[in-house]
């Protein structure tokens, strides 16, 4: 019975297809798991494309897979020149619009203005509270909004939106391979260089250590020469290697922990899962969106963000307690097997066929 609804599913999304429509001119996370989504969708047999704007990173991914997209000529969500371009890209009989930043929800909503028949799915990924006004009102808009955790969910629902789904970001599993003997204790970041990531409080977590340990710091951004500047104040240069934007896949073996500081924002944080799947302990502050993957003392170690003393301790209970990291490590690993793309794709058919009209 659940396969025969599945197929029913499919052969209904198969039929109408999928525009996933993106504004962001970088290939972060976001846009990973757009990437992640279509890639399957277009897999199982679906019509999807990718709209995004002219020289977004996205659409070269896309292609890679060999997923149609669509070109919009502006970055801005109000300009009337993406409007009338999105509305020519979309077929003219229902079809499902998926929208995946702010940006793009603003203009999928306006889209659906003018396109009633259109079935507009908003996907939220990060905690911030709407603001209010439009920002709440193209929400409330779609057909539906999949918040990617409960922590993302209340604060949606809170701002009046009525029809929401959960959905966890995704990764890819079999992308990552094991942690490699040797890493003489490495510790790493990985992320963009911006104030939600937490980076200053790390550094502060590292500076109160008696033994601090090789560290790379992975991403880049905006924040790099004020982080650097930190470093060299809490004489932390020599410990640090920056290594620039590298994909996680890449790194994560080479690494005996991974510290995820979140400070704020928090969606569901696809690094996490990422180290679970590469057999790496995790360190994570207590956000409730990192609480809702992470259970302390059994996946993960959790520190209480804004206390870099708190985060100092868990960094030196797993370098002293190596019965500890294999504990995580085996839990992770585990815990990880839920959060494959795969699994996604599955949950967002299920969303869609909750949303299309009967």
């Amino acid at each position: 019975m659940i396969r025969q609804a599945a197929d029913r599913e499919m052969a209904s999304l198969a039929a109408i297809g999928v525009t996933h429509l993106d504004l962001g001119c970088e290939f972060r996370g976001g846009q990973r798991q757009v990437i992640y989504l279509a890639g399957e969708q277009h897999k199982a047999g679906v019509e999807v494309r990718v709209a995004a704007p002219q020289g977004a990173p996205i659409l070269d991914a896309a292609l890679e897979l060999g997923i149609k997209i669509a070109t919009l000529p502006r970055r801005r969500d109000y300009h009337p020149l993406n409007l009338l371009a999105l509305l020519r890209i979309l077929p003219s009989s229902p079809t499902i619009l998926h929208t995946h930043d702010a940006r793009a929800a603003s203009l999928g909503a306006l889209a659906h203005l003018f396109r009633r028949d259109l079935t507009l799915i908003h996907t939220r990924r990060v905690s911030y509270a709407l603001g209010q006004g439009w920002s709440r009102w193209k929400y409330r808009l779609g057909t539906l909004v999949v918040c990617v955790s409960r922590e993302v969910e209340d604060v949606v629902r809170g701002a009046g939106v009525r029809r929401t789904a959960v959905i966890p970001s995704a990764i890819v599993l079999d992308r990552y391979s094991r942690r490699e003997p040797g890493n003489f204790g490495r510790v790493g970041i990985i992320g963009a260089l911006s104030p939600q990531k937490g980076h200053a409080q790390f550094f502060r977590a590292l500076s109160l250590l008696a033994h601090v340990p090789k560290v790379w710091v992975v991403g880049d951004g905006a924040l790099e020469a004020d982080l650097k500047r930190q470093a060299e104040n809490l004489g932390l240069s020599e410990h640090i290697a920056w290594k620039g934007r590298v994909e996680s896949s890449l790194i994560l073996p080479s690494l005996d922990v991974l510290v995820v500081p979140s400070a704020h924002g928090e969606g569901s944080s696809g690094v996490i899962k990422e180290g679970w799947a590469a057999g790496v302990p995790v360190v994570c502050s207590d956000l409730p969106a990192n609480l809702e993957l992470v259970r302390d003392e059994v996946n993960g170690l959790v520190f209480s963000n804004g206390d870099p003393a708190s985060l100092a301790r868990q960094l030196d209970r797993l370098r002293e307690n190596s019965a500890l990291v294999e504990k995580l490590v085996s839990a992770g690993i585990l815990d990880v097997a839920a959060y494959d793309a795969s699994g996604m794709h599955a949950a967002y058919l299920r969303a869609y066929a909750s949303a299309l009209p009967v």
